[in-house]
């Protein structure tokens, strides 16, 4: 299993580098549909990886204990899936977090230092609310009829779902 895992970080490594180029020099307006879709070619690149390289990996000793092939794969597709996920929450945190936000505006202020209107007129509720409906649009998750958005199917799905997590951990109505 030891294979699955090392090609998995391998192709994470290789999908983050990747990322980091691209996002740079291309500058997509849609990003986290380029990095999903970058994520799921990497599968195949893994999946060749794990097909034309040796068992051992070149690296593995022999006495190591090695799980059936399907297994490892498997395993190396999880680990692979789980990175991304991770690296996801990351990319969130960075572009969405409120707090990050916050954070980098009082830095860069002169003194280090504003005050909550000095904040609220850097980050407006208003466009953090419409940025948010515009990207639930992009995403399939809105559809916009007038001057309405309506959940698609598959947002009401999640709402539900969402809904019942939120109530089963006591978490209440808030954001």
């Amino acid at each position: 299993m030891l294979k699955g895992v090392l090609l998995a970080l391998a192709t994470s490594s290789l999908y983050l580098i990747l990322v980091v180029i691209l996002l740079r020099a291309v500058r997509p307006e849609r990003r986290f549909r380029l990095m999903s879709r970058l994520h799921l070619a990497m599968y195949g690149v893994l999946a060749a990886a794990y097909v034309v390289t040796p068992a051992d990996l070149w690296i593995i000793p022999a006495s190591f204990p090695r799980a059936g092939w399907l297994i490892d794969l498997v395993n190396a597709l999880l680990v692979h899936t789980f990175l991304f996920m991770g690296s996801s929450m990351l990319y969130f945190l960075i572009d969405r977090g409120f707090s990050a936000r916050i954070l980098i505006e009082i830095r860069g202020a002169p003194g280090g230092a504003m005050s909550e209107a000095e904040v609220a007129a850097v980050y407006a509720p208003d466009a953090v609310v419409t940025r948010r409906l515009l990207e639930m649009v992009d995403i399939g998750r809105l559809v916009r009829r007038g001057g309405r958005f309506q959940a698609t199917p598959r947002a009401r799905l999640e709402g539900r779902m969402f809904a019942f997590l939120k109530g089963f951990f006591h978490l209440g109505p808030g954001g």
